[in-house]
């Protein structure tokens, strides 16, 4: 068999796996919302949150996905009936962290005024609820004992949408492999992690 049919070969593999991927990615995404609302929980996103890029390769692929959820039992925002008052939690499914890692999902409660925010959370503002734990020029980054937290330097909590602060921990993606996972891996571990809503 010739170099080209090879190299053919691995590309239309490559690109199944994908797509096998993604299908598998949805049918997360849409349990996450159903166990997520059994545990009080509710969806701000139908869907998930991405970067796209025309102009740079690297957002010609989608490999990192944002959900954000919040506990239904508060009560709305007054200037933006959609949104509840008390923490973000946003589940990160990362796909490639331009590493040969592990698939991971990160899992960050965030702190907000909202007085900052003008609006719901679009597909295109991923950037928002990505950088608090990447961007170490408008954040002060920590890790101890497994979890991490982010707070913002005074000059970026306008840009970032009135942040006050980040609790996260990362696990495994492929540690999440059922309903009862979702709800044990996920949603108990947005429960615990430091808020200012009460644990759930």
């Amino acid at each position: 068999m010739s170099l080209t049919n090879n190299l053919g070969q691995n590309i239309t593999l490559a690109t199944n796996i994908l797509q096998k991927t993604y299908e598998n990615l949805n049918l997360l995404f849409v349990e996450m919302d159903r166990v997520g609302e059994e545990e009080g929980f509710m969806s701000l996103t139908p869907k998930f949150l991405r970067w796209k890029s025309e102009s740079n390769t690297n957002g010609w692929l989608t490999s990192n996905f944002i959900k954000l959820y919040q506990l239904q039992e508060n009560s709305s925002v007054p200037h933006i009936s959609d949104l509840r008052t008390g923490d973000i939690y946003c589940v990160e499914v990362s796909l490639n962290n331009g590493s040969e890692d592990y698939p991971e999902i990160t899992l960050a409660r965030f702190t907000y005024d909202y007085d900052f925010w003008t609006k719901m959370p679009s597909v295109s503002d991923h950037w928002i609820f990505f950088y608090p734990f990447r961007d170490e020029n408008n954040f002060e980054i920590q890790e101890k004992n497994g979890i991490w937290t982010s707070t913002p330097y005074e000059k970026s909590r306008k840009k970032y949408w009135g942040i006050k602060q980040g609790i996260a921990q990362v696990i495994p993606l492929l540690q999440v492999t059922s309903p009862e996972t979702i709800r044990s891996e996920i949603f108990k571990v947005l429960s615990g992690l430091p808020g200012s809503d009460p644990i759930v």
